[in-house]
């Protein structure tokens, strides 16, 4: 089983394995998932990926990294 979230910091989503304790995000803030709202589960981690790409381009306001 995977959750999707949103990172804390950026509002990326996420996902992770459901007994995962923390995932680091690509703007570097380590999301304690005790922590996050979780948005969406998946059965395997193909149909995560798939929810995240999904809700990335539903257009999110990411701070700039450069």
């Amino acid at each position: 089983m995977f959750v999707v979230f949103r990172c804390r910091r950026c509002g990326r989503f996420l996902y992770a394995k459901r007994n995962a304790k923390s995932r680091m995000c690509v703007c570097g803030f380590k999301n304690d998932l005790r922590k996050v709202i979780i948005v969406a589960k998946a059965e395997d981690e193909k149909t995560a990926g798939e929810i995240v790409r999904r809700l990335q381009g539903a257009g999110t306001n990411f701070k700039s990294l450069g």
